[in-house]
């Protein structure tokens, strides 16, 4: 569905759920932002928890002209206990299959009619890490299977789901670093062995700490202090989520949604990670360029082993206009960078997205897919075997057997990237 060449196109329709309360906290400041019309106010915070809910409504309403009430009917969904689940993600997704009408009903109403969802998650948590996966398996069944059966829900035909998920710092607990290989494994398979979300996409919270620290993006609070960890990690996830959503809106050669997963799902590639070069100067050399962002990239890994590549080029359209950034240009860099990194054969593509103004800067963003997920995965691997090992000790016979098929559904995907 991508445009011709030199064709424009309006603005692919995103809607956002955020579940838990680090996925809260990334989707809630979406709330005060206006940079990016293909969201607007199509946002949905999911929680077990109410205090979490509280603060963000709190942060919202500080920053918009909306009063509380407004923002808890549109963008709100309580389930569950109210209280959290203490990290526990199977006590999470009871909560979510027990109450999934609830979580329906405003993603229904604010988000109907969205052409894709982006879920924001931490993997290490319990409300969102349980309730995700579970949410994203009942809209794929469509308005006439599962629990979405006789909800008036046509919208959900052909709806592409995405979820970002974070995954925990190093310094974090057994149980949240196996919370996420447990979570990884549901976004990416169901419980069948079957692909669950069209395409997850990872982020490490220690890697994106290292990132801020190199760049020297360690801002001043306003207090004395420095932004903390979460602040750090969240403000370069939206940059990323905002230059991602903007390759189907006012782009030459637009990449639509079903481009960033109709071909990686033919090779058996259901995730995937963001780099970003930002306020790069007009003139900077693209191929260097997107080299950059390559290195940056969200999570670690071997650059050579993806089996996906995508490049989103953000200038000012006046820039653009004249001559100074154009498509052709962006596409041989592209091409040469994939070409010296051993990438010649993936699939992907390449597009140029206005900004507007003049300006004196453009951004980049790299969308790599199908990676080897060993370099993510070891960081956790001892913790979850620790917290594993307790399973064992306690009378957990049936979380244990649901822990052994999600850990051969992560095996058979991973498996399958290296045939």
């Amino acid at each position: 569905m991508a445009a011709g060449e030199g064709q424009r196109r309006d603005f692919t329709t995103w809607g956002i759920v955020a579940a838990g309360q680090g996925g809260g906290n990334i989707a809630s400041q979406f709330l005060t932002r206006t940079e990016n019309p293909g969201i607007d106010e199509r946002i949905v915070l999911v929680n077990t928890n109410d205090t979490d809910i509280q603060q963000n409504i709190t942060r919202v309403e500080s920053e918009l002209a909306i009063d509380r009430e407004a923002i808890y009917q549109a963008h709100i969904a309580n389930f569950g206990a109210n209280v959290g689940v203490g990290n526990d993600f199977f006590d999470g997704e009871r909560m979510a299959e027990e109450d999934f009408e609830e979580i329906f009903q405003p993603i229904n109403t604010t988000l109907s009619g969205a052409e894709a969802l982006m879920y924001t998650v931490a993997l290490g948590g319990g409300s969102g890490n349980g309730s995700v996966p579970y949410v994203i398996n009942q809209l794929s069944q469509g308005p006439t299977e599962g629990k979405t059966a006789d909800m008036n829900a046509a919208w959900l035909d052909g709806l592409t789901q995405f979820a970002l998920a974070a995954w925990p710092f190093e310094y974090e607990s057994a149980q949240r670093h196996f919370n996420a290989i447990c979570g990884l494994s549901r976004l990416l398979m169901d419980e069948r062995g079957e692909q669950n979300a069209d395409m997850t996409i990872l982020a490490s919270n220690s890697r994106l700490k290292e990132l801020a620290l190199q760049h020297d993006d360690v801002r001043d609070d306003g207090h004395g202090g420095f932004a903390d960890d979460k602040e750090l990690v969240n403000e370069q996830i939206i940059a990323a989520i905002d230059l991602f959503i903007s390759a189907g809106r006012l782009a030459e050669d637009t990449i639509d949604v079903k481009d960033y997963v109709r071909k990686p799902q033919r090779r058996g590639v259901y995730h995937g990670t963001f780099g970003t070069a930002l306020e790069k100067p007009i003139g900077l050399n693209l191929k260097m360029a997107i080299q950059r962002a390559a290195e940056n990239t969200f999570v670690p890994l071997d650059p050579s082993t993806a089996e996906a590549a995508y490049v989103v080029v953000r200038a000012p359209e006046r820039r653009i206009d004249s001559g100074d950034v154009t498509t052709g240009r962006v596409g041989e860099a592209f091409a040469k960078w994939k070409a010296e990194n051993g990438l010649r054969g993936t699939v992907g593509m390449e597009t140029l997205s206005r900004a507007p103004g003049r300006g004196q800067t453009f951004d980049v963003l790299v969308f790599l897919g199908g990676f080897d997920l060993s370099p993510l995965i070891e960081e956790s691997q001892e913790l979850y075997e620790m917290e594993k090992e307790a399973l064992h000790r306690g009378d957990s016979h049936d979380q244990l057997s649901r822990i052994d098929r999600l850990e051969e559904n992560l095996r058979q995907y991973r498996n399958t990237l290296e045939e």
